[in-house]
């Protein structure tokens, strides 16, 4: 019995010892919710690394500091910055990770493998580029906003919110890189005096960064890509005369299919089928909208111009060799895994006919015309 006893005490001496050694004080922590990864000038440290994480200023307020090092790594950028604060740096917090423009351009797998080797950050962590320099982003003062990472945060998940199948975090990057048949795309910032706002979006090859759309332009990609579950547009359509009036719809899309052929890689082709149901916000036209005959006019008017510019912005992906609506998701299914593998996807989609068929439906007018 004394032996059991002995035992026991020494058991629970150990468990207890352990756990206090994972014990950590929070004012001796550094906790960081964003990092920054850009191209440095100097050649043999050719990675600048910045982040940011919130601090206790001696006067009692909530603030924010930041630390930035070259590196030949990201991870000896890390061993670097340890240096630079006698705070113990933590990244278990972190939120947000952004990357400059030059360096997406060389691409940036590597630098999200560090990420998701560290069991302390998980895949969740969202992802950003940076018009420029991603460090910007982090260094700007913006009005109102408290912590950078936070206001990006947000944003992310507002654009998450306009489509539930667009997220631009570790783990959807890793996937659209790493599964066949569709490219990356990442959000693009840039900063004004006091403010960052949404820029466009980053067009990825692989991992590697090859064109910018602007915000429009991204309005148009997110309509043809996934079902979005309620979204906005404002067009021109014709009004009485020759005159023309603004419409602007809030939306949701009925159906999102996209239907693939393919006997030979000299006959493919595809067709993206959206229905989608529009509640009118605004108009500024003299029509009547709820003349049934104006209603038809205005929704074959919309239908064009939606056709119209998913064409023309299908057509500069297929110039860049970008698949970033995921077209080849649809082809790939249509044939054998051999015929898949012996095909250069990239040349095939460029070349290969894209068609799209949209059905617009105006759902509710509003009570005047």
């Amino acid at each position: 019995m004394v032996k059991w006893r002995t035992f026991l005490f020494l058991l629970l001496s150990c468990i207890l010892a352990t756990g206090c050694s994972d014990v950590k004080i929070i004012d001796d922590l550094a906790l960081i919710n964003a990092v920054a990864y850009d191209k440095s000038d100097d050649k043999e440290n050719p990675i600048n690394v910045t982040i940011t994480f919130p601090i206790i200023t001696k006067d009692g307020k909530y603030d924010r500091k930041n630390l930035s090092a070259n590196a030949k790594s990201s991870k000896s950028a890390r061993d670097k910055l340890d240096r630079e604060t006698d705070l113990q740096l933590e990244s278990g917090q972190l939120r947000v990770a952004l990357f400059g423009e030059d360096l997406a351009r060389e691409g940036i797998l590597k630098h999200i493998d560090t990420l998701s080797r560290d069991p302390s950050i998980g895949t969740r962590v969202m992802l950003g580029l940076g018009m420029d320099k991603a460090s910007e982003l982090l260094e700007i003062e913006v009005d109102s906003e408290g912590q950078n990472a936070t206001y990006l945060e947000r944003y992310l998940q507002r654009i998450h919110q306009t489509s539930t199948d667009i997220i631009y975090d570790i783990f959807h990057f890793n996937r659209d890189y790493y599964d066949e048949g569709i490219d990356p795309i990442l959000p693009v910032f840039n900063t004004t005096k006091k403010d960052i706002k949404f820029d466009g979006i980053g067009l990825f090859q692989d991992d590697k960064l090859i064109d910018l759309l602007s915000s429009d332009e991204s309005g148009m990609l997110f309509f043809l890509k996934e079902k979005i579950d309620h979204g906005s547009l404002d067009m021109e359509v014709d009004d009485e005369g020759e005159e023309s009036a603004v419409i602007m719809l809030s939306y949701v899309q009925t159906t999102h299919k996209v239907k693939a052929t393919y006997s030979s890689p000299d006959s493919l082709s595809a067709t993206i089928y959206i229905k989608m149901k529009g509640n009118v916000q605004e108009y500024t036209g003299m029509q009547d909208l709820a003349d049934p005959k104006v209603q038809m006019k205005i929704e074959k008017d919309l239908r064009t111009q939606i056709e119209e510019k998913s064409r023309e912005l299908i057509k500069t992906l297929q110039d860049l060799q970008v698949d970033s609506i995921g077209v080849g998701r649809y082809v790939k299914n249509k044939m054998s895994y051999n015929d898949w593998k012996a095909l250069d996807w990239h040349e095939e989609f460029s070349k290969m006919d894209i068609n799209v068929d949209i059905d617009v439906k105006l759902n509710n007018i509003g009570k005047w015309k």
